[in-house]
Parts: structure tokens; sequence; C-alpha cells
């Protein structure tokens, strides 16, 4: 059995929290702030506005005088950037060669094409998976 967790913002020491989302299943990734003096440090937002929002508005307690300048992408699943879009536009967004490229070619509106296919098969999966 899983241990337990609940959704939202978690200290975790000075200056360092974590943003989870249980149950960790399909498009439900974490996150985390770092915020250190005068400005914070985001890694990674989530898989789409509703989420990150969320997320935004549970550590804007922190951001409000620590506000975001840095976004560090891990990685180029959606679940991890979707959500680029709602970080201040003085943050500088950071990520791998790779991971930028693969952001590119698979931007939000590829998976809403996914959802909307006329193969009844891979739209039904992307609906479960990413519905």
């Amino acid at each position: 059995m899983a241990p337990a967790f609940t959704k939202g913002l978690h200290e975790l020491g000075d200056g360092l929290w974590a943003y989870l989302q249980p149950s960790g299943s399909w498009g439900y990734s974490n996150a985390g702030l770092v915020a250190g003096d005068g400005t914070s440090l985001l890694v990674d937002t989530l898989f789409d506005l509703r989420l990150t929002r969320e997320m935004l508005d549970a550590m804007s307690p922190i951001t409000r005088t620590k506000p975001i300048d840095t976004l560090v992408n891990t990685h180029a699943n959606g679940d991890h950037c979707y959500g680029n879009e709602l970080v201040p536009d003085r943050a500088e967004i950071y990520a791998t060669v790779a991971a930028t490229e693969e952001m590119e070619h698979f931007p939000p509106s590829r998976l809403d094409a996914l959802k909307a296919s006329d193969d009844g098969e891979l739209r039904e999966f992307a609906e479960y998976a990413f519905g």
C-alpha cells in the first residue's frame, strides 16, 4: 500500500516547499518551490492551466513577497510544463535543449487533437489517460 499524502503545498525546510497532487496517476505530477532572498524558483508547472492556477494560488503567501523569477522544467512531459504560460512574464524559463525541442513538438494542442481523434480507440485512451 502506498503511503498517504495530501494535496497541496508542504514545507520541507527553510525556503523549500513541495506541491503534491495525489493520486500520482496519469497527469498528476508534483512541483517544487525554492524561496530565496526576495525571489523564488519554481520547479515545473502542472498538466493544465486549472491545476497550475490552483498551485500558484497555494504558493501565493510565499510568492507575494518573493515572486517567481525562475522556472526550471525538469522535462517535457505535459504534466511538468503545460502550465508554463501562467508563470509571470518576468520569469526566466530553463530546460535542456532536448526538453525544449520536445515541448515545441508536443504542445498542449497535440493532446487536444488526440482527445478529438476520429480513431475511437485512440480517443478513448487519450480521454482515459489525460481527460
